[in-house]
C-alpha cells in the first residue's frame, strides 16, 4: 500500500525494483484486465513508476479500496 503516491489527479505507482520486462508486464495487464489507462513514467533518477490517469482513477479506486487500511486511503485522495 505505501508504494505509490497521488500525482496531480491521478496516481504514481512506484515499482523501481521491477525490472523493465515486469514492468511492462504489469502496465498491459493494468491496461487489458483492469482496462486502467496508464503509462510508465520515470523519477529524477530515471527509475520507473506507473502512472494511472485521471481518467481511470475512479474505476482504480473501486478496485483496490476495499483491500485498504483506513490509514491509506489518503493515498486514493479519500
Amino acid at each position: 500500500m505505501d508504494d505509490g503516491s497521488s500525482h496531480g489527479k491521478g496516481l504514481h505507482i512506484s515499482v523501481y525494483a521491477f525490472s523493465n520486462d515486469d514492468t511492462d508486464k504489469l502496465m498491459f495487464i493494468l491496461r487489458n484486465k483492469f482496462n486502467l489507462k496508464c503509462s510508465i513514467h520515470y523519477n529524477i533518477d530515471k527509475k520507473p513508476r506507473i502512472y494511472i490517469f485521471k481518467e481511470s482513477m475512479r474505476s482504480l479506486i473501486s478496485l483496490v479500496s476495499p483491500y485498504f487500511i483506513k490509514e491509506m486511503l489518503y493515498k486514493l485522495g479519500l
